[in-house]
């Protein structure tokens, strides 16, 4: 299973609140739903079927080469990565740097990579990437299929993103501007990352991968 990898985004929130109104005694209470009204970026998760993390491909809205990513990328966390994109969305630049910079160098085998269907990670140029430079193959997931065939869809955005919830309620963070509050989200993401366990990262490709019928 240390040659079948998973990579997917998903969007977080500078105020990531619960699902539900969370209320704590003698203290307010905190409002669901607040989130899109909240500075935003993405985070690239990337498993494989070991159970091992890679580490997060963080995507920040700006301009690539701009003032962010000169003054601040040097005091992020350098064991993660980050990449700037005008509205923090994915896009065929930003999983260029995916393949090369964080999964070749784990790669070791020729392996095989789960992807859903969005255009930048089944292109053609992402496939040759994956074939040429990993010495790998890309593996498109049907279309509609990934909340059953994906690992990180079926058990593992869930988890991560309730852990993000969870810091949320248990560290309030004073953070007032966009720098700091870029910083609070990266550490956020890092630490609820950590907290997604191999033991769980393994189950998810056993759930999702379908297992050969007894005759």
């Amino acid at each position: 299973m240390d040659t079948l990898y998973n990579a997917d985004e998903t969007g977080m929130y500078y105020d990531m609140c619960p699902n539900s109104i969370w209320a704590v005694r003698g203290g307010g209470s905190y409002v669901a739903n607040s989130e899109r009204h909240s500075y935003r970026m993405t985070a690239l998760l990337t498993v494989r079927g070991d159970g091992k993390k890679l580490p997060i491909l963080f995507i920040i809205r700006g301009e690539p080469g701009g003032d962010i990513e000169t003054k601040e990328f040097p005091d992020y966390p350098p064991e993660h990565f980050y990449a700037m994109q005008k509205k923090a969305w994915m896009n065929g630049t930003v999983w260029k740097y995916l393949l090369r910079d964080v999964l070749k160098s784990d790669i070791e085998n020729p392996s095989v990579l789960l992807v859903d269907n969005f255009d930048s990670h089944v292109s053609e140029e992402s496939e040759k990437i994956v074939g040429e430079e990993l010495g790998s193959e890309l593996c498109a997931l049907p279309p509609n299929s990934t909340s059953h065939c994906q690992p990180l869809d079926v058990s593992l955005m869930g988890p991560f993103k309730q852990h993000l919830r969870d810091l949320w309620v248990l560290t309030k963070s004073t953070a007032t501007t966009a720098k700091e509050k870029r910083l609070v989200m990266i550490h956020r993401a890092i630490k609820a990352w950590d907290m997604v366990t191999e033991d769980e990262v393994r189950a998810s490709f056993v759930k999702a991968l379908p297992r050969p019928m007894d005759n």
